[in-house]
């Protein structure tokens, strides 16, 4: 971001500049770096939340690859959409602009990442709550 924002790639604090224009706004490159802080935050919290629940070997496999896959589809939404006249948001042309190679790199990725993440939060939900005083599984009725 900071080098789309100065137009050239800067070595600071050695005085050496590189003048190029990289290619995105300034807008976008802002969303992509929000976007995966996101990702990020939503990555820890489904690890974290994961301590209390007990689960099969399957269903841990599932919940980290559908988390994965969501955070690299989102990824490639955030990146590619900068380049995308549609925005990315359709494989069609739409009112926002037509549709291009970048776009469908968008679209696809995070249509995938969509259903591996519904995936995994189908596992949160369904797991069973470990006592949180015995580690043991269920309620300590």
């Amino acid at each position: 971001m900071i080098f789309a924002m100065i137009g050239g790639i800067s070595l600071s604090p050695i005085p050496v500049f590189f003048g190029l224009e990289i290619p995105g706004s300034i807008q976008g490159w802002r969303m992509v770096h929000t976007g995966m802080l996101m990702n990020g935050m939503m990555a820890i919290l489904l690890g974290l939340v994961l301590r209390f629940y007990a689960v099969s070997n399957l269903s841990a496999s599932v919940l980290g690859w559908g988390t994965i896959v969501a955070v690299w589809g989102n990824f490639c939404f955030y990146l590619f959409s900068m380049f995308a006249p549609n925005h990315g948001v359709t494989v069609h042309s739409n009112r926002l602009g037509d549709v291009n190679l970048p776009a469908l790199f968008a679209f696809f990725p995070a249509f995938i990442g969509i259903f591996t993440l519904a995936a995994a939060l189908i596992v949160v939900l369904r797991a069973t709550p470990m006592d949180a005083s015995s580690g043991r599984i269920g309620s300590a009725s």
